[in-house]
Parts: C-alpha cells; sequence; structure tokens
C-alpha cells in the first residue's frame, strides 16, 4: 500500500507551493481520543490495569478555548480547518463545531472554511460481503459515548439506533453548512486496502500489530490493493465499482452541489496526497469550467470565492471530479498522478486536525 503523504502542500509555509495559506498562523493538535475528536466518555475503561480516555470532544473545545484565551483566535480574520485521514473525517465530523466556535468568538472574521483530506471513508462492505469498517466505527462510537461528539444535525435527524452512523463522513458531511472542500482520491490507498480488501481482526491478536484492522487480507487481493497495476480483469472491475461508489456517496451530498462550497476528487492511488507539495501543486483536473487546474489553483479559486454568510454565495461549488481507471488494461487516465512526493511544514496527517488562522 502507498504510505500516507504529507506533511506540505496545503500546510505549506512556502509560498510558492501554498500561496493561499502559507502566511496563516498554524495550529497542531493530536486527538488522542481513537475516535476523531468525537468521544464523551466521562469515566474511563479499564484495559490491562490502564485506563483508557474517550474524551476528544472535550480535548477540541479545550483547544479552542486555550486559542481564544492565550493565542489570539479573537483577532482572526481568516480561518481554516483542515486535517487527513483520521484528521480528515475529523474535519467532516467537526466543521460546523469548529466554526461555530470560531464566528461565535472572533468578531473580525471574514471568512472560513474546511478542507477535509482523504476522510471520506465509505460506509459499504467488503469484497466478500462483509461489513468490516462500519461495525468498527459502530464499536468505537458506543465505547467512546459519541452522540454528543458528533455532528448535532445528524444526530438529531438519525432514527433511533442509528445515530453511530453520524461518526461516518459521509452522513456528516450531508448537514455541514459552513464551507467545505474536500480533497480525496476516488480510490484511495488507505481504502482499497482498510475498507474494500479488510477483515474481520482476531481479538487474541494484540492491538498494536493491526491498527487499522486486518488491512488487505481478503484471500487474493493483498497484492492488488496495495498495487492497483498487480490487480487482474475482475478487480480492476471492483476497483472501478468501488470508484463509482465513492462518487455516488459524495455527489448526492447537498453540500457537494451547495454554493460555495466545491471539491478536488483526483484518481491518484495515494492517501492524503494534498499534503505532499508535489501532488497538490502538480496534479490536475478539469473544472466545471472546463479549465484543467492543480489542487492549488484549485483551492485558491475556492478559498477566494468564501463567504461569511456562505448563505449568500451565489457561486456555484466547484467541483473537480475523476475519471475511472481502463477496464481494459486498468491504467490510470490522469498522467499528472505520476509526480514525485515531498515534504513541507507541518504533521498535520495520519489522525491530526490542522488550523489556519489569519490575524488582522
Amino acid at each position: 500500500m502507498q504510505r500516507s503523504l504529507g506533511p506540505g502542500g496545503v500546510v505549506s509555509s512556502d509560498c510558492d507551493v501554498n500561496p493561499t495559506f502559507c502566511d496563516f498562523n498554524l495550529v497542531y493538535m493530536k486527538y488522542c481520543d481513537g475516535n476523531s475528536f468525537s468521544g464523551a466518555l466521562e469515566g474511563v475503561i479499564p484495559v490491562e490495569n490502564e485506563n483508557q480516555h474517550h474524551r476528544g470532544h472535550y480535548i477540541l473545545g479545550a483547544a479552542l478555548e486555550d486559542l481564544l484565551a492565550n493565542h489570539g483566535l479573537a483577532d482572526a480574520t481568516e480561518f481554516h480547518l483542515t486535517g487527513c485521514s483520521a484528521g480528515g473525517l475529523s474535519t467532516f465530523l467537526h466543521t460546523d463545531f469548529v466554526g461555530d466556535f470560531v464566528r461565535g468568538n472572533a468578531p473580525n472574521l471574514e471568512k472560513y472554511g474546511s478542507s477535509p483530506i482523504s476522510g471520506f471513508f465509505l460506509d459499504r462492505e467488503n469484497v466478500v460481503k462483509e461489513h468490516i469498517y462500519g461495525n468498527e466505527i459502530k464499536n468505537i462510537f458506543g465505547l467512546s459515548n459519541a452522540t454528543s461528539g458528533v455532528h448535532g444535525g445528524c444526530v438529531e435527524a438519525s432514527a433511533p439506533g442509528e445515530e453511530w452512523r453520524c461518526n461516518m463522513a459521509a452522513n456528516a458531511y450531508e448537514h455541514v453548512e459552513n464551507p467545505i472542500f474536500p480533497f480525496d482520491a476516488s480510490i484511495d490507498s488507505w481504502q482499497s486496502g482498510c475498507i474494500m480488501t479488510s477483515t474481520a481482526v482476531d481479538t487474541s491478536v494484540p492491538a498494536d500489530q493491526v491498527p487499522n484492522g486486518n488491512c488487505g487480507s481478503v484471500e487474493g487481493w493483498g497484492d492488488c490493493s496495495g498495487d492497483l497495476s498487480k490487480c487482474d480483469e475482475d478487480q480492476i472491475y471492483a476497483i472501478t465499482e468501488y470508484q463509482g461508489s465513492f462518487m455516488r456517496h459524495m455527489s448526492n451530498s447537498k453540500a457537494f452541489n451547495k454554493n460555495g462550497n466545491g471539491a478536488f476528487i483526483y484518481e491518484c492511488h495515494t492517501h492524503c496526497a494534498a499534503q505532499d507539495s508535489n501532488y497538490y501543486t502538480q496534479v490536475k483536473l478539469t473544472g466545471p469550467d472546463g479549465v484543467s487546474k492543480t489542487m492549488q489553483q484549485a483551492t485558491d479559486d475556492w478559498w477566494k470565492s468564501v463567504l461569511l454568510d456562505n448563505g449568500q454565495n451565489d457561486v456555484p461549488a466547484q467541483k473537480f471530479t475523476p475519471q475511472l481507471y481502463s477496464l481494459k488494461d486498468g491504467s490510470n487516465p490522469n498522467e499528472s498522478c505520476n509526480v514525485g512526493e515531498t515534504g513541507g511544514a507541518a504533521p498535520c496527517y495520519n489522525g491530526v486536525d490542522c488550523f489556519h488562522a489569519k490575524r488582522a
């Protein structure tokens, strides 16, 4: 499986790479609770003579209060929320929570928006019809008492007993009110291994040996899930079906089509590419206006369009969408994915969030 990429790209302080946000102050946060800043457990869970704390949502609130009290958040004029992988999921889940806090405490605020990176994890079965990832999310939702830690609008709209689905990006995304511009791969390298071809974990195996589950462990899929050039014809068909499923889940959301929003969904079999400076400045897609743009160019155009009152925004959603892999030979139709990897500014990947804020 291709490794997670970062840190650079949209969080780089190099203005040649990231002219949109390079001069913003940057706050880096680890979520620490096993559930993307969503845990709201009042007590502890004893595990092998140690206590587990699942209080990520309280950590997030406390961090915002500290930024307000000690780091000048009240003076912010622009605020950008991002994160990759579990941090990308967190960004979907908490864009409105963070936005409400910042709007309520930064009187000079002119812009607020978020860019979740590689966090739109699908709630679907693996290739042998086992619901592995969904069960994992359902379990951590209950374990961490996350009902009050995920999107309140989603919880309110859920049927009794189905609130756990609000721990899923697609269900939270549907309810996001603030400007949002996701970056993701239609066939993400983490999802191809850890959702599409993952199997259930044997509870006798130490958790630190399988931190993301049994990724890529469906029989016959080990090589293909990590390197699509090693997939056979039937596997490539399944890959393109996953791409189609990804785009249906995302494009069916009202947030995807809302004025002032947008998305950049590419074909590169990577994870967290928007935090790699080469991918961020070289991967291109054709936008709704027929013009080919890089992630960086698309981001800059989107941010310029963001309004504090996005309900008054008359700029159509700026959606950059992918093509399917070739059923003939499994090739990636987007040649701009063939770039190297670089580093950059700050480690906002592997399950953390970053806040950008500009002050007057």
